[in-house]
């Protein structure tokens, strides 16, 4: 609430014309602007529901689509596939590359791993899980909230259907036709 101080003598035509400046600066600050909206060819994200983070397994060997991070401990290679999970190979035998598992990790971006913990990000949250038996994986904590997730096309140019969090976690984006999208990155 605002206190006015005003002289004791002021006259009304003064003190009514500062109040109706006051209310038309304020008004005029409470003014909502349009947003531009785009229509064309762009990306729309898509989502998996939040609880299907949790669905941590073990796999048999997947086909590599989209790598990342990649990760060489003793004769073991990890490679991130982004969004999925973790491909581990046994590199003993440069010539014979042998494709072991696929530890599924839904909405992965990037990982480490320190003696038999990886440590991984799952959308919003970070996993430590113990990889001490490949074949069998266990998530021993997740900490809920940790990271800020991407909420637009990574090394994208263009305009994009802007991230909607109550629908899940943003695990890739499709190229559609959108109509009156509100998102845009310049690069």
């Amino acid at each position: 609430m605002f206190r006015f101080i005003l002289p004791v003598k002021c006259p009304q035509k003064t003190f009514a014309l500062l109040l109706f400046l006051l209310c038309c600066i304020t008004w005029s600050s409470c003014v909502k602007e349009e947003t531009e909206t785009f229509s064309g060819l762009g990306k729309r994200p898509v989502y998996i529901p939040v609880s299907e983070l949790g669905d941590i397994a073990n796999l048999p060997p997947q086909t590599i689509r989209q790598s990342g991070t990649i990760f060489l401990q003793d004769t073991l290679f990890f490679m991130l596939e982004q969004k999925k999970g973790i491909h581990v190979f046994n590199v003993k035998d440069s010539l014979h590359v042998a494709s072991l598992t696929f530890f599924q990790i839904p909405a992965i971006s990037d990982f480490t791993i320190s003696g038999n913990r990886l440590y991984a990000d799952s959308w919003k949250d970070l996993l430590t899980i113990d990889i001490s038996d490949l074949y069998n994986i266990r998530l021993l904590n997740r900490q809920i909230g940790v990271f800020a997730p991407l909420l637009y096309p990574p090394l994208y140019d263009g305009i994009f259907e802007c991230v909607d969090e109550s629908k899940g976690a943003v695990v890739d984006w499709e190229t559609v036709f959108l109509e009156d999208a509100r998102c845009r990155t310049v690069n």
